[in-house]
């Protein structure tokens, strides 16, 4: 088992990870108010569920760019 197989594996589980904390999100507009979207909530921070789910998202990008450029090294 070499780290190429092992950085795969952890590859797929933040795929995996990333598939499953952006699809539960709900989306308030599809254009932001910068953009002339509605955006009525961009005042306020997100509570609750939609603050975790945006914390692990953002944590699981940032792991799956940084196993990815670790994967690239490799080869």
């Amino acid at each position: 088992m070499d780290i190429g197989t092992i950085l795969m594996g952890v590859q797929v589980v933040l795929c995996v990870a990333l598939i499953g904390s952006i699809m539960p999100q709900d989306t308030k507009s599809a254009v932001p108010s910068q953009y002339g979207g509605e955006g009525n909530q961009s005042y306020f921070k997100p509570k609750g569920k939609e603050a975790f789910l945006g914390r692990i998202t953002k944590i699981a990008a940032v792991l799956f760019f940084l196993n990815a450029l670790a994967m690239l090294l490799l080869k």
